[in-house]
């Protein structure tokens, strides 16, 4: 009966995972196609899909910042080889998010790919990286994480990461370009788009998202941002949208530093949750009608951890 039992558990565990992988083939979303363009000399920035990726060329080979979603992995080398014959050799995380870091499991067996620690602990505590967007999808963890600073040196050019603070999560990464004064900044700042026809304005910061399952902070966000902007840097790419400018981010962080202050106002005045909620809705454009309160489901996430963001503004 021993023997059998030791003969089954390898079939028993080659049929959970299998069905797994057919789960997850079965209700992945399809990859939308996906484009490059030149930021400054040898830097690119590709999107499309999940999160701005950055491309930097250097004679020894390639970094990319974020790697989006797992079913773009093969577009993304398709970009890379677009524009040079180099390898890949680097890829940094600025977060642990799927639209970001999704194609790490991928990326491992042919780059280095490198997070702050806290989105690897993030990765390890919660084994999923933006789990209402693709469940299932295999998790890539970073062989290399950091505290606050390191720097890749490849082709006589560097690249370094920053962590100043908690913001959109507890691992937020800015990566840095000194020799072309470039950042890019993650979901720590979010380009605003051409609002639809007739739609309202909504004030800079309004698209934010603080992960509080995950480590975020609105009320750490503006100290992160600061820390940022102390960079010598002229143009940003930032986590979704077009390329920016500092006067950008620095518009961005004045509009989160007057939601904190008015949300809080009103959280320590009492004000009830459904009160909030209104306001979330009509001033900042959280979508809030509508939304269940679980799962994590997309377009909803602001809502659905507004709870924890209202303890927060309490304190």
């Amino acid at each position: 009966m021993t023997r059998l039992t030791t003969l089954l558990r390898p079939i028993v565990l080659v049929a959970i995972v299998s069905t797994s992988w057919i789960a997850y083939t079965q209700t992945q979303k399809p990859a939308r196609p996906l484009k490059i363009e030149k930021v400054k000399g040898d830097l690119y920035m590709v999107s499309g899909d999940g999160g701005n990726v950055a491309l930097y060329v250097t004679t020894e080979g390639v970094i990319l910042v974020d790697d989006m979603f797992y079913r773009n992995h093969d577009d993304i080398l398709a970009q890379v080889k677009a524009v040079t014959d180099k390898p890949l050799r680097y890829v940094i995380n600025t977060h642990q998010h799927d639209d970001h870091a999704g194609g790490d499991a991928l990326m491992l067996p042919i780059a280095e790919v490198i997070a702050h620690k806290n989105a690897r602990a993030n990765l390890v505590a919660h084994r999923t990286p933006y789990f209402e967007d693709t469940p299932g999808t295999p998790i890539g963890l970073p062989r290399i994480t950091f505290t606050d600073e390191t720097s890749v040196f490849l082709g006589g050019k560097e690249t370094r990461a920053h962590w100043f603070g908690r913001g959109h999560t507890s691992g937020d990464a800015i990566i840095y370009f000194p020799d072309l004064k470039v950042i890019h900044t993650g979901d720590l700042f979010l380009a605003q788009q051409p609002g639809r026809a007739g739609a309202p304005a909504r004030p800079p910061g309004s698209n934010l998202f603080v992960d509080s399952s995950q480590g975020g902070s609105l009320l750490d966000w503006t100290k992160t941002l600061e820390g940022a902007l102390s960079l010598d840097f002229d143009t940003v790419i930032p986590g979704h949208g077009p390329v920016s400018t500092k006067d950008d981010v620095r518009a961005f962080r004045a509009g989160v530093a007057a939601m904190q202050t008015r949300l809080r106002d009103l959280v320590r005045a009492g004000t009830s949750k459904e009160s909030l909620v209104k306001t979330i809705e009509a001033d900042y454009g959280w979508r809030a009608t509508g939304c269940p309160p679980a799962p994590p489901t997309g377009g909803c996430l602001q809502y659905q951890q507004f709870d924890a963001l209202i303890a927060e503004l309490k304190k």
